[in-house]
């Protein structure tokens, strides 16, 4: 059975949201904050922020905080599809 997280970004993945956007939706859900992610991971919130928004973010740093939210790297990271038609 799959948690609530992970149901939660298939669900919006299925419904075309962009995984930045998603991503975002992940705090929302679990009620933990940029600020608080990146104490429990022991690093900036500034890291957290561009991590989540997909514009840098290591392997390692993304792997913690796919972790940390219970939805796996490859699910949460992946490569973002083209936006779809309007």
């Amino acid at each position: 059975m799959q948690n609530r997280n992970l149901l939660a970004v298939n669900v919006l993945v299925t419904l075309g949201y962009p995984l930045p956007s998603i991503r975002k939706a992940l705090h929302k859900l679990t009620g933990i904050t940029q600020p608080e992610l990146a104490s429990r991971l022991g690093i900036s919130r500034p890291t957290v922020t561009a991590t989540m928004d997909g514009t840098r973010g290591s392997a390692e740093v993304k792997s913690a905080i796919a972790d940390m939210f219970e939805v796996p790297v490859d699910v949460l990271f992946k490569p973002d599809h083209a936006s779809p038609e309007a």
